[in-house]
Formats: structure tokens, sequence, C-alpha cells
């Protein structure tokens, strides 16, 4: 069986998308003659933990390399914990209770002091550090394996970069996997020009570099393409997220016993909760029976920068943060909420985004409400038949639509389960076999080089 080595900084016990995506590859690439392995990095005590499912790779296939942490050093002081300036104000007694006030103060969620320093201080991310123990764990593990190709995926960028060294030391076949854009990202913080131009200097020597560029979505594809026009177009492959048909068994379980709508993930930059929790507030004012028997629940990391948000929106009985959730546990208040949110936001960049959890949230087999914007995401929800979709900057919207789907579960016209039109096409053993056939064919062209060499 041929044998692939995953580079990834996400994997289990540190959860996170990026570990999902690596987990479902690793879980199913048996079934098409490729042994996974995967480098990564010590876990990090400042990361969300989740196990990985009992059994999906050997520990002794695993190696882990120590990362010098810049936010463990900042942490050790007690004057640099964590704190959100719109919660200070909040807790003060000056709670934003304008809406346009609270619009403008929310429009993006904002990014951390310590975060921008981070963009000053570390390129291409903080991660950096990971690089040195990296490439010497990363040596040795393939001297010892003998892998037939290499799988670097991103976010953090650092990937690519320890990737690049063990290709250039050992030759081995490199597919550079981007989950989000690099160089072109509007979500990313650039603190100067020169920031940027070193981004997009490490971005061109990776993306050159390796034998194959794959993204998630058509358009990520389209920008390297358009920005890398001089290599030919069969070195960008594209492979989506997806969902693991063994998360979704059925039968479905119960729902929850009040009418709920779950939010899973994070948010951050333009992917912000204001315009949904104004929508709610809204409906809410016209339905006063509504709020005794509705709860929304919100499943990540992000109390601290949300909480403000509610507070001054007075639906602290209403909303409830559960904090960063076990994968496993997040899927199951999918599967039991009457209602999903997804929010994308209407920044520029944002048209080209698949957001992860789309993929779930279909599986899930849930209506959704979703903020999002002219794109492939919207097209994605129109096509799949089971979207509620409204203006992601429009409040008014939001409350005419929770209305509708509320009145409708009422008259027990909401259905508790209903299933996408194009739920196949994201089923991670489909997924997980164009990669292995990418792969192949990696296989098969340093073959070929390598007898014309002789």
């Amino acid at each position: 069986m041929k044998k692939v080595l995953f580079v990834s900084y996400y994997y289990p016990p540190m959860g996170g998308v990026g570990a999902q995506r690596v987990l479902r590859f690793i879980k199913y690439l048996p079934e098409f003659g490729w042994e996974p392995y995967v480098l990564t990095a010590e876990p990090s005590p400042y990361l969300p933990y989740d196990e990985a499912p009992i059994g999906i790779l050997q520990e002794e296939r695993v190696r882990r390399a120590e990362v010098l942490e810049p936010l463990n050093l900042l942490n050790r002081f007690s004057f640099l914990k964590k704190k959100n300036l719109s919660k200070k104000t909040v807790e003060q007694g000056q709670p934003v209770k304008n809406p346009k006030n609270l619009k403008e103060g929310f429009r993006e969620i904002p990014l951390s002091w310590k975060g921008k320093l981070r963009a000053w201080l570390f390129v291409p991310d903080d991660r950096i550090g990971w690089i040195p123990e990296g490439t010497r764990e990363g040596l040795g593990f393939v001297l010892k394996e003998k892998f037939d190709c290499l799988i670097s995926t991103s976010a953090p960028y650092t990937a690519h970069l320890l990737a690049w060294r063990i290709k250039k030391r050992t030759g081995i076949p490199w597919i550079a996997d981007f989950r989000d854009l690099w160089s072109t990202n509007t979500f990313i913080y650039f603190p100067t020009k020169f920031h940027k131009s070193l981004n997009s200097w490490l971005e061109k020597l990776v993306v050159q570099t390796a034998d194959y560029v794959m993204t998630c979505t058509p358009l990520f594809r389209e920008d390297f393409l358009l920005r890398y026009h001089g290599l030919p177009a069969d070195k960008f492959a594209m492979i989506t997220n997806g969902f693991d048909p063994a998360d979704f068994p059925l039968p479905h379980p119960d729902p929850y016993p009040r009418f709920t709508i779950s939010y899973v993930g994070d948010f951050y930059g333009p992917q912000t909760p204001v315009y949904f929790l104004l929508g709610l507030r809204a409906f809410l004012n016209k339905n006063s029976e509504a709020a005794e028997n509705i709860q929304v629940l919100f499943v990540g990391p992000f109390e601290n920068r949300v909480s403000p948000i509610v507070d001054s929106l007075d639906l602290g009985k209403t909303v409830r943060f559960l904090g960063f959730l076990p994968h496993e546990q997040s899927v199951a208040i999918m599967r039991r909420s009457h209602l999903l949110l997804l929010v994308l936001g209407s920044k520029a960049g944002g048209e080209k985004i698949y957001p992860a959890k789309v993929f779930e949230y279909l599986a899930a087999q849930k209506p959704i409400l979703a903020l999002v914007p002219d794109g492939i995401t919207k097209e994605l929800l129109k096509e799949s038949g089971v979207a509620f979709i409204v203006n992601p900057e429009n409040e008014d919207a939001v409350a005419i639509a929770l209305d509708k789907i509320y009145r409708a579960y009422k008259e027990n016209g909401l259905p508790l389960n209903v299933e996408p039109a194009n739920l196949q096409n994201f089923n991670a053993r489909e997924l997980t076999k164009n990669l292995a056939q990418l792969m192949d064919n990696i296989q098969r062209t340093a073959k070929s080089i390598e007898r014309s060499k002789r």
C-alpha cells in the first residue's frame, strides 16, 4: 500500500475545521490504496480540545513536533490576559442601545490587539516556530517510512513552508492544500504593504514548488489560475470540504422541546452575528409568546466577542453560549435543532467561500437560515432547497424570515428533517476517492519522469 504524509498543524487533540478535513481523508484513504500518516504540532493548551475518534489512526503513525508558540509566552503575563474592550464598555454600564451604533460597532468582529501584534511580528503566521522541530521530525519520519506523497494543509500557512523544506530535501511529490486563500485573502490582516508582499512571495514559492495545488472551492482555484497563468491549469485541483455519513446515522434524533436555532463554528471579521441578533430582537418584540419558546445555541469559542451584542439587546434569556464542544457533541446539537444559522457577511471575498460548516449543516438535514451574499454559497444553498436566504446586513429581512419560520413551526408546517438535493456531492468517501486519484496521478507522473531520466 502506498504511503502519504499529511502535514497539518491542527490534528486531535487540537480541534477545529482543519483537523476535521484531515480526519475525513485519513479515515477513507485506505479503501483506495493509501496508508495515511500525520506530522503535526504538540497540542497547544490555548486551543480547543477534541479527541480523534477511536481507531481512526494508530498513534505510531503520528509525529508531533514542538512549536515555539508566542501565544504561550504572552499568556504567562497576567497583565496580558484576554480582554474585550467592547464587553468592558457594557460591564461599565454603557451598553450600546442604539441599533445604528451597534451595527457600526460590530459590523466586523474586531481583531484583538494581540492578533494585530502577532501579524506584525510573525510571517506568514505565529506558528512559524513549528518549522525547526517540524523539519527535524518530518525528515526523520520520511527516512523511516519512505512516503510516496506529501500533503500540507493550511491555515496556518506555516504548514506549507514546513512541507516545502521537506520537499526540497527529499523530492517527495507534494500537494499544497489551501482551505483558505493566502495573499489575496480579504479576511487576513496584513499590517503593511511589506507584510503583504512578503506573504505573496512565500505563496509564490509554495505554488511553484508544489506538484499540485488543491483548493476547497472553485473560485479559490480560479483565483490561483488567474494569478499564476504561466503554470499549467491541471496543476490546480479542487476538492471541497464535506461530511462523514457515519456522523449522521438514521434514525434522526428527537428535536429539542423548545424551538432551537443553533450556530456552530466561530465568528471572525465580517462574519458577525450582529444583524441576526438585531433581527431576532425585532422579531421577539412583536412576538412576546415566542420569547418563552425559543432558544438560540451558540457553539464556538467566541462568547467574549459576541456577548456584548447579546447583552446590549437584552437577549440573555434567549441566547446560550456553550463554548467550543467536541465535534461529536456539535453534530448532535445540529441534529436536534429546528433551524441552523449560517452567517457569511458581505465583505469582498465572501462570495468565493464555502464555510466548512455548510456541508455538515446540509448533512444534518435541517432548515437553514442563511445570511449570505451573492456567491457560491448562496448558489449551493439555493440548489439544496433547504435554506431561507436573506441579505446578510438586513435585520428587517431576518425578522421577517424568523416570523415566517416560527409560524410554520407552530402550525407543524416546518419540516423536522429535509434532505438537500445535492447532499451526496459532499460525501467524505467520494471526496477522498478524488484525492486518491489525484495522488495516483502524481505517482504516475513521477514514475514517468524517472524513466525519462534513465
